[in-house]
């Protein structure tokens, strides 16, 4: 179709013939994309599509197969094999998992690589300073330069890295997932930002699985599946039908289950529990054969009280009951003990082991189970890491791949098989879904359902309301560390009053 959108328009870059293999397997067959200046194009596709391997292959880290052609901003074609140079060129890449340097401060980790010097080739760190400033006020950030960026919560270091590529002045800019941490304010501050970009010429790439998104702020869309071009169209002429039928692959595109009703007895219980500076005075109950739901704002309280359960946070005053008994859990040693498992929300500090590969990643929390005359049954933890694969339908070339080198949503599929091996008696899920496209989303919805009918008991953390209301038969709202309502799924303009409660309108 006629691309009206880019009618007008200097196209700054074009890819073809892009195929890339990994370890014998083919990730990207043959793919063809453009884009133009000023415009957000939205690159989509379920896990293992080979959106990112496409991305990063233009961003320079890694190379393609034999044949591909690039041409950025009309120049010869040239193949990018480093980082830095694809920098240079214009192109930077906000990566989907986070690349800050903990120990260094915000200041040095905007400059990495980048940074200013003087005629004697010393650093100028008053120009630094300056300039950080400028880009950090651009970006609608306002940070002590000096702080650790490690010591600063997760979405503030992925402001960090939208600003440190801000501060390479690109003219082209590729965005991973860039919301997968962001507050809806830094999300709106995040698309502001975009659109002033928009009216400079400089032309984005958009990474992501959220649907709303793409409709806000994007002009085209690009869809892969199996490492295919399925399909790039302007956003006008794609409806939300047609990219989930593109996604899946199938005209079924419901990806909620129906719902378990047989609820029972309380089988959790949390009640006036406080965690200073965390949250205050928070009750609730879990019934057996419900999945109970927890929005809010990040910061809200929603993750601490799933790490006090967890043994992560200290309990300063109330209590928590499982089937009666009181638990006296002091570390996530003691939780695991207890049949409690957590799924994190930040897959990659507290999630995985990057360098380990899936059999030792999901065998982790279930060597004592698995052990037997301090040895580990290899055939049985085998068989068992295979089993939760094929359940989850991990996207890997066997179980003996490096986690880090799958896609963000098969490393969440291996968190959530960890804890689905150590057979738990409560299972805490801390955005369940970040990262994961709406195919495998599907899978984990049906999974998530199927826990309560063993009577595990389930709670739910997400900044996704629609996925809350769909997956969850309870919801309890938070807000700066107090619950503030609690509603059934029934409720009628559930999503409108909840929304409400969070931001406090």
């Amino acid at each position: 179709m006629e691309n009206k959108e880019a009618a007008g328009k200097k196209e700054i870059l074009v890819m073809k013939n892009i195929s890339k293999t990994f370890s014998g397997t083919k990730v990207l067959d043959d793919v063809e994309f453009h884009a133009y200046a000023g415009e957000v194009h939205a690159l989509m596709g379920a896990n293992g599509a080979g959106k990112s391997t496409l991305m990063k292959i233009l961003a320079g880290v890694y190379t393609p197969d034999e044949g591909a052609y690039i041409s950025h901003a009309g120049r010869e074609p040239k193949i990018m094999t480093r980082v830095a140079d694809a920098q240079r060129d214009g192109v930077t890449m906000v990566f989907q998992e986070l690349n800050i340097l903990p120990h260094l401060s915000v200041l040095e980790n905007i400059f990495i690589a980048n940074e200013i010097t003087n005629k004697a080739g010393v650093y100028d760190w008053k120009a630094m300073r300056k300039r950080a400033k400028e880009v950090m006020q651009e970006v609608g950030i306002d940070l002590d330069l000096d702080t650790r960026a490690g010591d600063l919560p997760v979405a503030m270091q992925q402001m960090i890295e939208i600003t440190r590529a801000m501060n390479l002045d690109a003219d082209l800019i590729i965005f991973d997932e860039p919301t997968s941490s962001l507050t809806l304010q830094e999300t709106d501050q995040l698309f502001a930002l975009m659109r002033r970009l928009k009216e400079r010429n400089v032309g984005m790439i958009y990474i992501t699985h959220r649907m709303s998104e793409v409709y806000r702020i994007c002009d085209r869309i690009t869809l892969l599946r199996d490492g295919k071009l399925i399909f790039t169209d302007d956003i006008q002429y794609v409806d939300t039908h047609r990219l989930l039928e593109g996604i899946i692959g199938s005209k079924n595109t419901n990806q909620f289950p129906e719902k378990y009703r047989e609820t029972g007895d309380v089988i959790f219980e949390a009640k006036n529990v406080s965690s200073a500076g965390l949250y205050e005075d928070v009750s609730f109950e879990l019934k057996e054969g419900e999945i109970l739901g927890f929005a809010g704002l990040a910061g809200a309280g929603r993750t601490e009280i799933a790490k006090t359960i967890f043994g992560v946070y200290h309990l300063d005053a109330g209590e928590f009951i499982y089937r009666g008994e009181k638990l006296n859990i002091k570390s996530p040693q003691d939780a695991v003990k207890k049949g409690i498992g957590y799924v994190s929300e930040d897959r990659k500090e507290e999630g995985i082991m990057a360098v380990r590969s899936i059999l030792e990643n999901m065998s982790i929390s279930n060597l004592n189970r698995l052990g037997k005359n301090f040895h580990i049954d290899k055939k049985e933890e085998n068989k068992e890491v295979e089993e939760q694969i094929a359940s989850l339908k991990v996207k890997t070339t066997g179980k003996e791949q490096a986690i880090e080198n799958l896609s963000g949503g098969n490393q969440q599929k291996v968190c959530l098989g960890k804890w689905l091996m150590a057979r738990p008696n409560l299972l805490l899920l801390d955005e369940p879904t970040r990262g994961v496209d709406v195919g495998a989303r599907a899978d984990f919805y049906r999974i998530i359902q199927d826990l309560v009918k063993q009577k595990i008991g389930v709670i739910v953390i997400s900044s996704e309301e629609d996925e809350l209301i769909g997956l969850c038969n309870r919801i309890i709202v938070m807000r700066e560390g107090h619950k503030v309502g609690e509603f059934e799924d029934t409720e009628k303009d559930l999503k409108k009053k909840m929304l409400r409660l969070m931001l406090d309108i």
